[in-house]
């Protein structure tokens, strides 16, 4: 007789069970085996049928002791007429027979009853049993509730359950599996069988409708049935309903004791398809991690995913990351990647559809809420790192070359923000945020066609839209705003000339780049675009119709576009040219923390201050100082500049009035008694940068990355000013043999540092000009290296001015670019108070060529040295130390 070990699969009542066995290859051999010498209470088989008293009462005792488990069984004899097997089942040694026996959840047979056969154990089974019907046990119980609990195969309609239960998660026992997605149910707190159907999911049916073709079972069902079978079968687990069909049969979600979804587990091994409008059942998290899973059974072709082709893609790297540089549209950008050398690559947003832009040239309108969309994009993304998923290509119906689109997901990043507790923000999917907006439609897909990897997500983003009715979906019409075109019309230009100089800034909108220094801009208070020049510099020219582009033309243009196309600007009207150009200053970054792009161009060396026009421009002094740290590090048009190259040139010098005032500065480095470096408080600039930086030290960690070092470089440096190290802005000015000598950019001291405390410097932290601005005191003589009060002097300053908010008075430039200022603390002069203690000396030559405005200042240092003189203190203690020649 058969013998052997197995896995309990089913229990079907409470004295017979299905046993299967283990297999390497194709489905599990099965035996259904009937406990010997045992009978128990019959259950019903359909609504036809009736419980037999204790019947579920005495299979539930079985199932709960024997589902799941391996067991060892031997056939002890056999019954022809019914073709049935009885057998012995031990579970860890122990006869199941007799414990069911002990239990009072069957009757014995007796000797007489056993024609065909009986359990070696009858002798024991028929004792145990004895002592159950005097302890009133299981079917001998006289409790009444027990023998009248049976299941009811009518009852409540599927929408009258999920009225009463929806979201609920209620207790349930698996009584049949038709498919791998489709079985009947017990529901224990109504004790009530109903059809219930896996939402989101779809598999291959074992008995497909009739009329359908193929006849016969579909490829995979066998197994999808077997899979859900072993995981699912006369398990007690808990459903939560989710929704109906037109039928009345109930979709939900199955809540596994093990925390297993069976949903996500049956896609991910190819054993079913996502059935989208069940899915709508189901959260969208849910939905997802449903998407995900068949994405990657379809990757590896597993099962029902055996004949998948995936889309073929020109692109080679399907993760991206780069800045975006232009909004085309609401579903479309421009953005320049890294890993390519910032090429710039058009990029679709997968499986949605903003309003169509029209075309001024063909005379197209824009298709109503086109440009509310591409400003909510614009507002989104322009200037910002995003990560890019390559989901699919199309290839482009408006062109007759093989040339393609590229659609993908695009996700801002946002490592560095944290949430309470830690945890990094989630991406934001610039798709759903559109689509959330109600200003792009959803696609809906072909069969078959290939779509967004996060596209329940979007159809969610959909349906909030159009119950909020926000955007495209609201009965309002979109407002078309009406601009003035000042680009092509100069004498309309100039009648808004008054208009655009009524206040000093203007906020603008970069709407092209021409050059590195020529833009078209929208003024939204006027409501007008117009061609801006940015004054005070000359770049180099890119390529035109009939034209090749100068040195460093395309760069130049390159690089103004990534800085400012599409990006909110403030500009600074001075005037306007005979052509309608406006020209003045134009600032990127915020009121607070604002940078003069000409200093920016100028500092990367795209451009050479213009003699001719910078006279007429307020920051002449910040201008001609950015092109000075161009031509020291010879960078751009500076590449081959001699410092003894005499330019053909001459600077124009700027007249004033009057110094400039720096309201707020404090001391960033002291290099000597006489320079040393100030930053400018007043505003955010400094904080700005160093919260930046704690950004990025945090972002990145401690350790350094490689990188091509040479002179000239920005990059990032380790400093630990006792507080903890942080990467701080630096340049390269040398490479010594004991490590790599750096200036840090923003506080002005300089450090020889071994390569493994550097690494290269985000780009948007390299454009924001040096923080440390190198100054010596005005009118005060140089002191040489070892000069005798030299240390006291550069100690007085230290006592005087460290850690102190200050006051800047800029008289100039020295010879050398550096700034010539005096400090004031609480309106006291810094350099009066050196002068007065005898360690340092006015430059008499400084004096001499002092404009008028500075007489004042002049006067009260020659009287501080003439107070130390008469009291010969250090440096006059021997008299008079000045030469004719001084």
């Amino acid at each position: 007789m058969a013998s052997g070990t197995a896995t309990v699969k089913a229990v079907i009542s409470g004295d017979t069970v299905v046993l299967m066995g283990a297999s390497k290859t194709g489905p599990p051999p099965e035996i259904m085996l009937t406990l010997a010498s045992l009978q128990a209470p019959k259950l019903a088989r359909s609504s036809e049928q009736h419980d037999e008293p204790y019947a579920f009462t005495s299979r539930e005792f079985l199932r709960n002791l024997l589902i799941g488990k391996q067991v060892r069984f031997k056939v002890e004899y056999k019954v022809a007429a019914i073709n049935r097997d009885f057998a012995s089942i031990y579970l860890d040694d122990e006869n199941v027979c007799v414990l069911v026996a002990k239990e009072g959840m069957a009757k014995v047979k007796t000797l007489e009853q056993s024609r065909d056969g009986c359990s070696p154990d009858l002798e024991e089974m028929l004792r145990v049993q004895e002592i159950a019907v005097a302890e009133k046990k299981g079917i001998y119980s006289e409790d009444g509730t027990k023998a009248a609990l049976h299941v009811s195969w009518s009852g409540l309609t599927g929408e009258e359950l999920l009225g009463r239960f929806k979201g609920q998660q209620i207790p349930a026992i698996v009584e049949m599996v038709r498919d791998g997605a489709a079985m009947r149910v017990i529901l224990l707190s109504t004790m009530q069988i109903v059809n219930f159907a896996l939402s989101g999911v779809q598999c291959p049916r074992v008995n497909p409708p009739p009329g359908t073709e193929p006849q016969g079972p579909a490829p995979f069902s066998r197994e999808a049935k077997l899979f859900t079978e072993v995981r699912l079968l006369h398990r007690k687990i808990k459903v939560k309903l989710e929704g109906t069909d037109k039928f009345g049969n109930l979709y939900g979600s199955v809540i596994h004791p093990s925390g297993h979804n069976i949903s996500i587990e049956l896609l991910k091994n190819g054993l079913g398809k996502m059935s989208d409008w069940s899915s709508e059942f189901l959260s969208v998290n849910t939905r997802t991690e449903m998407r995900n899973a068949e994405k990657s059974a379809k990757l590896l072709k597993t099962r029902v995913w055996h004949d998948y082709v995936p889309p073929v893609l020109q692109a080679t790297d399907t993760s991206l990351q780069g800045l975006v540089v232009e909004v085309v549209s609401g579903d479309c950008i421009v953005v320049a990647l890294k890993s390519k050398n910032y090429e710039e690559q058009r990029i679709y947003l997968s499986s949605i559809r903003a309003p169509r832009m029209g075309n001024a040239r063909r005379n197209e309108p824009n298709a109503p809420y086109a440009l509310d969309s591409k400003e909510a994009m614009r507002s989104k993304v322009i200037g910002k790192t995003v990560s890019i998923e390559i989901e699919y290509e199309r290839n482009n119906p408006n062109l007759a070359d093989n040339s393609v689109m590229t659609f993908a997901s695009v996700f801002l990043e946002s490592a560095v923000a944290k949430k309470k507790g830690g945890e990094p923000k989630p991406r934001v999917n610039i798709a759903e945020s559109i689509v959330a907006d109600g200003l792009a439609e959803v696609v809906r897909h072909k069969q078959g066609e290939e779509k967004s990897g996060h596209y329940d997500l979007l159809v969610a983003a959909e349906a909030q839209a159009k119950a909020s009715k926000k955007g495209l979906h609201s009965t309002k019409p979109s407002p078309e705003p009406r601009i003035t075109d000042l680009c092509f019309e100069a004498n309309k230009a100039k009648q808004y000339l008054p208009f655009l100089q009524r206040e000093k800034t203007l906020r603008a909108v970069v709407e092209h780049v021409y050059a590195g220094n020529r833009f078209k801009v929208y003024v939204p208070k006027e409501n007008c675009t117009v061609n801006f020049i940015v004054a005070g510099i000359k770049c180099p020219q890119p390529a035109k119709p009939s034209k090749d582009a100068e040195p460093y033309g395309e760069d130049a243009r390159r690089f103004a576009r990534r800085s400012t196309m599409q990006r909110n600007v403030l500009i600074e009207v001075d005037d306007m040219d005979r052509m309608g150009n406006a020209f003045g200053p134009m600032y990127i970054g915020t009121k607070d923390f604002k940078n003069n792009f000409g200093c920016a161009l100028l500092h990367e060396g795209y451009a050479r201050v213009d003699d001719f026009s910078i006279e007429r421009t307020s920051a002449s002094s910040d201008l001609l100082q950015a092109e000075e740290v161009a031509k020291k590090a010879r960078v751009h048009v500076w590449k081959n500049f001699a410092e003894n190259e005499e330019e053909t040139t001459t600077k124009v010098a700027v007249k004033r009035t009057s110094d400039e005032v720096l309201p707020v500065v404090r001391l960033s480095e002291i290099t000597n008694a006489t320079t040393f470096y100030i930053q400018n408080v007043s505003d955010r600039s400094v904080a700005t940068i160093e919260e930046k930086m704690r950004d990025f030290t945090q972002q990145v960690g401690l350790d350094g990355k490689a990188f091509e070092i040479k002179k000239g470089v920005l990059c990032a440096a380790l400093f630990d000013d006792g507080q903890g190290p942080v990467w701080n802005r630096a340049r390269v000015e040398a490479k010594p043999t004991s490590g790599v000598q750096v200036k840090f950019i923003d506080y002005g001291n300089t450090e020889i540092l071994p390569p493994t405390r550097l690494r290269p410097l985000d780009p948007s932290l390299v454009h924001h000009p040096a923080q440390a601005k190198e100054c010596v005191l005005g009118f005060i003589k140089p002191f040489d290296t070892n000069a005798e009060f030299a240390g006291d002097a550069a100690h007085m300053l230290n006592d005087l001015a460290w850690g102190k908010n200050m006051t800047a008075l800029v008289h100039g430039h020295d010879s050398n670019g550096r700034l010539s200022v005096s400090l004031l603390v609480n309106n006291k002069n810094v350099t009066e108070s050196i002068l007065e203690q005898g360690v340092a000396r006015v430059d008499r030559k400084a004096i001499r060529y002092a404009e008028p405005y500075q007489k004042a200042i002049v006067d009260k240092l020659v009287t501080a040295q003439e107070s130390a003189r008469r009291r010969r203190l250090c440096m006059w203690q021997y008299g008079d130390v000045e030469s004719d020649e001084d």
